[in-house]
C-alpha cells in the first residue's frame, strides 16, 4: 500500500484547443477525485510537451510520455487528444502501456456533450486502475462497467482484432509498415508496448465517436469563414423581401411547401459546400473505409449545423427587414385580405430558402483553406493531409513509366 504521506505526481499533457482547455480545469480538480480512489495524495500538472505526429502520422503516445516522465519526474503521464482512435469498429476512449506508466484519453469518444466529467472520470479510471496502481485492472474485469459519467467501458486486447477487419489491418502493416492504413491510423495504438485499452463497443460508442468528431470540429465556426455565401444569401433574401409576386407566393406556398422549399435548399447549400471545398473524402485502401465513413458523416452534420446557424441568422435578418419595409396596409392590399403576422413570417421564410439557394453560389468565392480550417479541427487537418500525400505516393506508384 502507498505511503498516505507520499505525493502521487500525475502530468497531463494536451493538444491544443478544447483538450488544453479541459486539462486546466484537470488540474484542479483531478486531485480530489484521485485520493477518493486511491490512498496516496496527489498532485496534478499541466506539462509543457507539444504532441506531435511521427513521419508516419501516428501519435507516438509512450515516447512523449516517457520524455516527460523522465524529464519531470512524474509518476504518471495522461495525454489529451482530439484524434479519433478506433480498435476495429469500435471508439476506444482510452489506452496505454502500463509499464511506461503513460496512457491517453481520446476526446471524440467521449462524445459532445458532458465532456469534461466524462473526461475526468475515464483519467481516474485509466490511473488508478491501470497506470499507477497495475493490479487493480485484473480485479477489474475485462468489460466491467465504469462508475461515473465515463460509462462502460470495454477493456479490449490491443493483440487481438474482431473478424476481417482485423485480417485486413495486419496485412495491410505487413506489407507496407510506412503507412498508416490500419483502423488504427493515426493512434498510439500502433505502439508494441500499448497493453490496456478502454472502448465503448456497439452502436452507442460510434455514435458517441461520431458526435464527439462533430464537436471537435466546431461547426459554428465555419459561419464566418462564409462571408461571400452571407453576401449573396441577404442578396437574395432581400430580392424576396421587395417584390410583391413573392409575398403573394410566400402566403400561398403553405406549411408544408415551405419545409419542402427549406429542406432543399439547406440539403442543396451542404452539398455544395461539400462538393466545391473538396470536404469528401475517399481513399483507396479498403481498411480505412470505417475511417472514411465516419469522417464524411461528421463532414455531413459539421456543415449542415454551419448551413443551419446561417439560415436561422438570416432568417431573423429577413423577418425584421419584412416587418420594417412591408406596411400593413398595402401587404392587405397586395394579398387582397386582411394581413397579419403570420404572412411576414411566411414572406421572411421563403425570402430566406431562396437566399440559402443564392448563398450556395457565392460559396464558390470562399477561400478553400479557411472553409477547411473552419469545417475540421487541427488534428482532422493533419490526418486528411497525411492521408492526401500518401494517396499521391501510390498513384506515383501505379503510374507506368
Amino acid at each position: 500500500m502507498t505511503d498516505a504521506t507520499r505525493t502521487t505526481v500525475l502530468d497531463l499533457v494536451a493538444d491544443p484547443g478544447l483538450p488544453t482547455e479541459l486539462a486546466h480545469r484537470l488540474v484542479r480538480d483531478l486531485p480530489a477525485a484521485l485520493e477518493e480512489h486511491d490512498d496516496a495524495r496527489w498532485e496534478v500538472r499541466l506539462a509543457d510537451e507539444p504532441i506531435v505526429l511521427d513521419e508516419r502520422g501516428a501519435l507516438p503516445a509512450l515516447d512523449i510520455g516517457d520524455r516527460v516522465r523522465e524529464r519531470d519526474g512524474a509518476d504518471a503521464v495522461v495525454l489529451l487528444t482530439d484524434l479519433p482512435r478506433r480498435s476495429g469498429a469500435d471508439p476506444v476512449v482510452a489506452d496505454g502501456g502500463t509499464g511506461h506508466r503513460v496512457g491517453l484519453v481520446s476526446l471524440p469518444a467521449l462524445g459532445a456533450i458532458n465532456q469534461y466529467r466524462r473526461c475526468r472520470d475515464t483519467v481516474v479510471r485509466l490511473v488508478t486502475g491501470h497506470l499507477v496502481r497495475p493490479d487493480r485492472a485484473g480485479a477489474e474485469g475485462s468489460g466491467a462497467p465504469d462508475t461515473g459519467h465515463a460509462g462502460a467501458l470495454t477493456r479490449i486486447d490491443p493483440g487481438t482484432r474482431a473478424g476481417t477487419d482485423g485480417d485486413h489491418r495486419h496485412q495491410d502493416r505487413d506489407r507496407d509498415r510506412g503507412r498508416a492504413d490500419d483502423s488504427d491510423a493515426g493512434s498510439g495504438g500502433v505502439e508494441d508496448d500499448i497493453d490496456i485499452r478502454l472502448a465503448l463497443t456497439g452502436l452507442r460508442g460510434r455514435v458517441r465517436l461520431l458526435a464527439g468528431m462533430v464537436r471537435a470540429n466546431r461547426p459554428w465556426r465555419l459561419v464566418p469563414s462564409l462571408s461571400p455565401a452571407i453576401a449573396a444569401a441577404a442578396a437574395g433574401a432581400a430580392f424576396g423581401i421587395f417584390y410583391s409576386n413573392i409575398w403573394e407566393l410566400a402566403t400561398a406556398l403553405g406549411t408544408a411547401r415551405q419545409v419542402t422549399v427549406m429542406l432543399i435548399a439547406l440539403v442543396g447549400m451542404t452539398a455544395w459546400l461539400i462538393l466545391d471545398n473538396r470536404l469528401w473524402e475517399s481513399r483507396r485502401h479498403r481498411s480505412l473505409r470505417e475511417e472514411m465513413l465516419l469522417s464524411n458523416l461528421s463532414t455531413v452534420i459539421t456543415v449542415a449545423c454551419g448551413v443551419l446557424v446561417m439560415f436561422a441568422l438570416l432568417f431573423v435578418l429577413a423577418l425584421v427587414a419584412a416587418v420594417l419595409v412591408i406596411p400593413p396596409d398595402y401587404l392587405a392590399s397586395t394579398l387582397m385580405r386582411e394581413s397579419g403576422p403570420d404572412d411576414w413570417i411566411m414572406i421572411a421564410w421563403l425570402s430566406t430558402s431562396m437566399g440559402t439557394v443564392a448563398g450556395a453560389l457565392g460559396s464558390g468565392f470562399a477561400d478553400d483553406g479557411a472553409v477547411r480550417q473552419a469545417a475540421y479541427s487541427r488534428r482532422e487537418q493533419e490526418r486528411r493531409a497525411r492521408l492526401d500525400r500518401a494517396d499521391d505516393g501510390d498513384r506515383g506508384r501505379d503510374t507506368p513509366a
